[in-house]
């Protein structure tokens, strides 16, 4: 059943090593190699949204049971939030890699 309260964020919108008819929903230059569900929170929370992780596999990737990210986010659309997360996840991951 999918939550009322937010959008459902998946780990392999952002992942770098699938192409987008596997499920990528941000351009390469964004996306990042192995995305984690407690990364994509973390990105959330910076930019200021409630976000929570809950049990359950891509459908698209059923074998892989990553989680998802819940994000309760208003006045915005999910393909706006997926690319700010984008960003800031690849932010994250290049400031940590300095």
């Amino acid at each position: 059943m999918l939550p009322k309260d937010g959008f459902v964020i998946w780990p392999a919108y952002f992942d770098k090593s699938i192409s987008k008819s596997e499920g990528r929903r941000v351009p390469k230059k964004l996306a990042v190699s192995n995305p984690k569900a407690k990364e994509i929170v973390e990105a959330s929370k910076r930019l200021g949204f409630e976000a929570r992780i809950e049990k359950g596999a891509y459908p698209r990737r059923w074998w892989l049971k990553e989680g998802k990210v819940i994000v309760k986010a208003e006045g915005i659309t999910k393909a706006e939030l997926i690319k700010k997360i984008a960003i800031e996840l690849f932010n994250i991951r290049t400031s940590s890699k300095s």
